[in-house]
């Protein structure tokens, strides 16, 4: 505590508004990263939560003896679209599905952000289907667990 009283006041005035900047600046990183974290985590869990679904649906379907697959998917046309499914979903490794997930990220802020800069409603609607791969799975097992009441999922992510 000695020091400080050595120094003349326009020197601690001015370290005092170094050590406030730094803090400053340090807090607003902080909440910078933990807003950015927030909003990452609310678009990628209802992605991971479908993502889990579809695989874990689609591989426990696949490991069932054939009389269990039987009584829980009626047809063989419905059978073949659960293996398909299979196949396409374990294809991706999680790489390639991370991927798939942030290039959908990256064209659904493009087509937000050219409806906002006034682009007619027809072009903001003319997406590549192929763009949002995953929610295309999710909707093919959605579809295929409806046509098979046997089959019971939580196809809603509770909040």
């Amino acid at each position: 505590m000695e020091n400080w009283v050595q120094y003349p006041a326009a020197i601690m005035r001015r370290a005092t508004l170094m050590i406030g900047y730094r803090d400053g600046v340090t807090a607003g990183k902080e909440a910078s990263a933990q807003e950015g974290f927030n909003m990452g985590f609310k678009e990628s869990v209802r992605v991971g939560y479908n993502w889990g679904l579809i695989r874990g649906v689609t591989s426990a379907l696949t490991c069932l003896p054939d009389g269990m697959k039987e009584k829980l998917v009626e047809t063989q046309e419905e059978k073949d679209k659960f293996q398909s499914l299979y196949e396409s979903v374990h294809s991706l490794s999680t790489t390639d599905a991370l991927k798939l997930f942030h290039d959908d990220i990256l064209t659904n802020r493009s087509v937000e952000h050219s409806e906002s800069a006034e682009a007619s409603p027809n072009e903001a609607g003319l997406q590549d289907p192929s763009s949002n791969l995953l929610q295309n799975y999710f909707g093919e097992l959605k579809s295929l667990v409806l046509t098979s009441p046997a089959i019971e999922v939580n196809l809603v992510l509770d909040h």
